[in-house]
């Protein structure tokens, strides 16, 4: 019987809530407000955006156990520690659960919503749900990969979204609120995933150029970018916990330069070892950065949620693979 810990492995346990904080940092940005009476809600959302990663995580090894077993690359899959068909069940299975807790987490939100506004979650979960089978699939291989993947996150992110738009009466005051923020936010998340996919692809073997290694981790700069610039867009009127042109600029780079440090020494050194730090701290980012998003949105509570969710992250890192 295989252990919880081959579990945990398979699942790449420790990176599970830089999953569930992009669902946290999408409600505070659509929201504006955080508050212990959304608690139930939030945790089912928590839960549906945990359950997607898992899932995700654990068809991808079923999808490369050829691969993975041509290159002996360790893992529970390939030391049949976990059976591949058991795998593919339980990752199914996921995927399922994901989508009803998102479901579930609308309508305890909106109950006195209209039934469409509160499956609005359950169907973002879907969308994404749909996207993680289409990476798990030969799609990954070819160039689309990286961006499907990009497009999984951002829709994570969206997931969270949606579940704000339950709580208000009309869809299009989100929209008057944030204007392209609304957009742009989840874009440049979207894009610092693609960066980091197209960096951590076959990184065991180091197959990248240098120049190929820059141009991905150019892209990630990009995502970074869009969300530090991101506030610009908002409206005066909209109210916002840091000031739009400096301090949130300021903090968004502040919280990437440990990864820019590292992406930089990669490319530089040309190393499986400086790659791998890069791509951990990359993963590492992106919680930070849906800190700083649900901080300047939703306030500081909301923040500092989201950023004690790095104490666990950093544990777990220590006895699990994050790759």
């Amino acid at each position: 019987m295989p252990s919880w810990k081959d579990w945990a492995q398979l699942a790449r346990i420790p990176n599970t809530l830089t999953a569930c904080a992009d669902a946290l940092a999408g409600f505070a940005l659509g929201a504006g407000v955080w508050s212990s009476e959304y608690s139930i809600a939030l945790v089912l959302i928590s839960l549906a955006s945990i359950s997607l990663y898992w899932a995700g995580m654990v068809l991808n090894d079923v999808n490369d156990i050829d691969q993975d077993t041509k290159d002996r690359r360790r893992g529970p899959l390939v030391e049949e520690r976990i059976d591949w068909k058991l795998a593919r069940r339980v990752g199914w299975g996921l995927l399922i659960a994901g989508v009803l807790s998102a479901m579930f987490a609308g309508f305890v939100l909106g109950q006195t919503a209209s039934p469409g506004r509160a499956m609005l979650p359950g169907l973002m979960a879907f969308g994404l749900a749909v996207a993680i089978v289409a990476y798990d699939s030969p799609l990954k291989k070819t160039v689309l990969g990286p961006w499907i993947m990009g497009l999984c996150r951002a829709l994570n992110l969206c997931m969270g979204v949606a579940l704000a738009t339950v709580l208000l009466p009309d869809s299009t005051m989100m929209f008057d609120r944030l204007t392209h923020a609304i957009w742009i936010i989840p874009l440049g998340h979207g894009l610092f995933v693609v960066g980091l996919t197209l960096a951590a692809r076959k990184e065991s073997k180091l197959m990248q150029s240098g120049f190929r290694l820059a141009i991905a981790w150019a892209v990630g700069v990009i995502g970074i970018v869009c969300i530090a610039a991101s506030v610009r867009f908002v409206p005066e009127l909209t109210p916002l916990r840091l000031e739009r042109g400096t301090m949130f600029p300021i903090l968004v780079g502040l919280l990437a330069t440990p990864w820019a440090i590292r992406a930089i020494r990669s490319v530089r050194e040309r190393s499986a070892f400086s790659l791998v730090m890069a791509i951990k701290q990359a993963i590492l980012t992106i919680l930070f950065l849906d800190a700083a998003i649900a901080l300047q949105f939703a306030g500081n509570v909301a923040g500092l949620v989201v950023c004690a969710m790095a104490i666990p992250t950093f544990a777990l890192g220590r006895w699990f693979r994050m790759t």
